[in-house]
């Protein structure tokens, strides 16, 4: 998996991270999510880093795409972790390469009556929070919800 900008071409990680570090110098907080689609025994996963802040008058993200052929993704259990699972694992980078950045993480799952995903937000909070990161969820999981979603398709 190689990380691409919002055009889809291709970005080494080290103009990624020097990016990132000038930006987190600035005060900037890095989001990371990552979402899921299942379709036909095919999953693709997406992770995406977004800067976003006012001040630094900056809009920008980073993805990467993975696709998997496994049916235990049919469980969403399953797939929600690995989706946690890789934004825990972008955000754990970072942070080994920019220590004191400000990373908040952002998980497709809600709290409310419809979400189907309700029953996670206990465990998948504390597991990011347990790791040092901020944890948002729906509907202000834009970084998964909206980003890492739209590279889903």
């Amino acid at each position: 998996m190689e990380w691409c900008d919002a055009d889809g071409r291709n970005v080494k990680h080290t103009t990624i991270i020097d990016e990132l570090r000038g930006y987190a110098s600035m005060g900037g907080k890095i989001y990371i999510g990552a979402d899921s689609m299942y379709r036909n025994t095919k999953c693709v996963f997406a992770c995406t880093i977004a800067l976003h802040d006012a001040k630094q008058q900056i809009a920008k993200y980073y993805f990467k795409k993975e696709r998997d052929n496994s049916s235990k993704y049919e469980d969403l259990t399953v797939k929600i972790n690995k989706e946690v699972d890789l934004a825990i694992n972008t955000a754990l980078e970072i942070r080994s390469e920019i220590p004191g950045s400000s990373i908040e993480i952002h998980v497709d799952i809600g709290k409310k009556k419809k979400n189907t995903t309700r029953f996670l937000v206990k465990q998948i909070r504390g597991w990011v929070t347990g790791l040092g990161f901020a944890c948002c969820i729906k509907p202000n999981s834009w970084a998964s919800s909206d980003i890492a979603d739209w590279h889903t398709k």
